[in-house]
């Protein structure tokens, strides 16, 4: 009598579609792979690639789908217009947020700051699409005005700044003098 042989597995539908899913990832050509890389700019090309300078509150957030891309529109009370024509209220665009429908889902964009309703900062924004404004540098176009035990404060380039302080810098950025230099108008 021959020993039985053990049993030959069979294929199940399941492990067929695995198969067929990994043959068609193998498949696929590899190409470039690019990322975001984002390079320090300075206060003086932040002011210069900007054509609207506030300081603000957010006051809204609200993503949505635009064709196959989600956005964050993010309105502003403005509190100061420091370039650029600005009135109470100032919206702009930026790529990647969270819609519930038709599934939930969330994109994110690596270096793009995240908006929350009643944060305080000094927003730079460049024409986007046609009617809309968007950031300037991603996570550089957003600078916070913070607060603790000794105040409100700006921090940018790993310095502590007033926001006063900071707004003035730009003020004179915008009017083409050099950090230091008064404004129009002002004593030195």
């Amino acid at each position: 009598m021959t020993p039985a042989r053990p049993p030959v597995p069979r294929r199940t539908r399941s492990s067929s579609v695995v198969l067929a899913a990994l043959a068609l990832l193998a498949s696929i050509p590899s190409g470039d792979v690019s990322a975001t890389s984002i390079r320090k700019v300075t206060l003086r090309q932040m002011v210069d690639a900007s054509d609207t300078i506030v300081q603000g509150r957010v006051e809204g957030v609200r993503s949505f789908w635009q064709g196959r891309q989600i956005l964050t529109e993010v309105t502003l009370a403005v509190s100061q217009s420091l370039k650029g024509s600005g009135g109470a209220r100032l919206t702009f665009l930026q790529v990647g947020g969270r819609v519930e429908a038709p599934v939930p889902i969330e994109v994110t964009v690596p270096g793009a700051p995240l908006h929350r309703i009643g944060e305080r900062g000094f927003y730079f924004l460049e024409p986007g699409s046609p009617g809309h404004k968007m950031i300037v540098g991603l996570w550089r176009g957003r600078v916070p005005v913070l607060h603790d035990q000794a105040g409100d404060y700006v921090p940018f380039d790993e310095e502590r700044r007033a926001p006063s302080d900071f707004a003035e810098e730009i003020r004179r950025l915008v009017a083409g003098q050099g950090p230091g230099a008064s404004a129009p108008g002002t004593r030195p």
